[in-house]
């Protein structure tokens, strides 16, 4: 299968506190070439899972392919080969401060042995890309942070990859800013057909980039499908609570906000049954105890959540 396959992934980590589940029984499905949303609030277990997808992280349990290979088969010298095709950018740019904006798109470029002449006609060509065609010999201080995050897009590209996993990389951006980066990741997508994975908390990204997205609360998704489907009708009532803090861009229009009452359980001593029953305001007798299962509501739009037994 062409994509991204997450199967029966489950993450755990040994803390001081016990273990820690931070992903329990997540499967995706991420077609290539789709712009995909994981979203969810701190804590919810996004970073872990878009590093499992490149193994940095690597599954308790469960698998990650990559155009049907099983990241967990792969001998070493194979996984290095496989991450040449993902890229990656992440929240705070991670640029080299001391090396110019050409020599940060260079760096990935040298470490796979490419010359220098070739590199650095490489690195201007993606610059041209994402806008920055001017400020090559520019350093990281120089710049704005939607800059910065041009730059880290354009490093990302180096390596030509088919998948690119953005951590949060809009969430230091001031919304002009913001938008101006979606823009951009839009067409990169539509130019060269990259797979896009979107690691946000805020849902106007989701809004406006993305064809899928999974929601996830502690380490679980809680519902999934295509954008369109999910804003139409939010099933999950953390779902319903994320889309009622979203900004109305009328300020005379009003939404009925929903405050989620109570505290986040601690990951390392979990409730029983649904772990969101302690802050639900739909909470049955049910919730308490048993764990929901995944229900598939039609064309791909699944909920876990004892509302729909």
């Amino acid at each position: 299968m062409s994509g991204i396959v997450i199967e029966k992934v489950r993450k755990s980590f040994d803390t001081k506190d016990g273990v820690v589940e931070a992903l329990k029984d997540v499967n995706l499905n991420i077609d290539s070439g789709d712009i995909y949303g994981i979203i969810g609030m701190s804590g919810a277990g996004k970073s872990t899972l878009v590093r499992c997808m490149n193994f940095l992280e690597v599954p308790t349990e469960g698998q990650v392919l990559i155009d049907g290979k099983a990241l967990g088969d792969l001998t070493e010298k194979e996984l290095r080969k496989q991450r040449e095709e993902i890229g990656m950018i992440f929240q705070h740019f991670n640029l080299l401060m001391q090396k110019s904006v050409i020599d940060n798109v260079c760096f990935p470029l040298y470490i796979k042995g490419k010359k220098k002449a070739e590199a650095r006609k490489r690195a201007a060509e993606l610059l041209e890309i994402v806008g920055l065609g001017d400020r090559q010999n520019a350093y990281p201080a120089q710049l704005s942070g939607g800059q910065k995050q041009r730059v880290a897009i354009a490093r990302a590209l180096a390596s030509d990859p088919k998948i690119l996993l953005c951590d949060e990389a809009t969430s230091a951006l001031d919304p002009q800013t913001t938008s101006s980066i979606l823009e951009l990741l839009k067409k990169i997508n539509k130019q060269f057909g990259i797979t896009i994975v979107i690691i946000t908390h805020q849902m106007s990204v989701v809004r406006e980039i993305c064809t899928h997205v999974a929601i996830m609360y502690e380490g679980e998704v809680v519902e999934k499908g295509l954008v369109a489907d999910i804003f139409a009708n939010p099933l999950h009532p953390y779902t319903e609570a994320l889309f009622s803090a979203i900004p109305m861009p009328d300020p005379d229009l009003k939404r009925n906000r929903i405050i989620l009452e109570g505290n986040i359980p601690s990951p390392a001593n979990p409730p029983k049954g649904c772990k969101f029953h302690t802050r639900c305001r739909k909470c049955m007798e049910i919730c308490k105890n048993q764990v929901p299962e995944v229900k598939d509501m039609g064309n791909g739009h699944k909920v876990r959540c004892h509302l729909y037994d």
